[in-house]
């Protein structure tokens, strides 16, 4: 290979390289984007139940005797086992259509599609 075409793929390859590095920081901070905005909504929507720790004790879980109690977002061998796309069924659908809970509400009518990533991103952040 001539020098000019090794100079010519080392440079081709670093711009490649800082391209990636580029859009993995544009996706790391929409990640983070998305979190924060999916806080926002939980405060909202599910802290009463999951509690603001996302240990499944908010304070409706003793006020309205909830058995069996909310999932607890923290426990990461539990939240290993549910992809997103059971996280976005049981939040869209509630917990019944997914053989839980009856009193997990659904959501899908009051959240967006892009609401309900945002929320799975900022509940995803307590099983890392």
């Amino acid at each position: 290979m001539r020098q000019r075409d090794r100079s010519a793929l080392r440079t081709g390859l670093i711009a490649t390289l800082g391209a990636a590095i580029v859009a993995a920081a544009a996706i790391g901070a929409a990640r983070a984007a998305s979190a924060a905005a999916g806080h926002a909504l939980a405060l909202q929507y599910c802290v009463k139940c999951h509690g603001v720790d996302g240990k499944g004790d908010g304070p409706a879980v003793a006020a309205e005797h909830l058995s069996p109690p909310p999932g607890d977002w923290t426990d990461k061998e539990d939240m290993a086992e549910h992809p997103d796309v059971f996280l976005r069924n049981i939040i869209e659908q509630g917990g019944q259509a997914m053989d839980k809970s009856a009193q997990m509400p659904a959501f899908g009518k009051k959240l967006t599609p892009a609401q309900v990533n945002d929320l799975i991103a900022y509940i995803r952040t307590f099983s890392r």
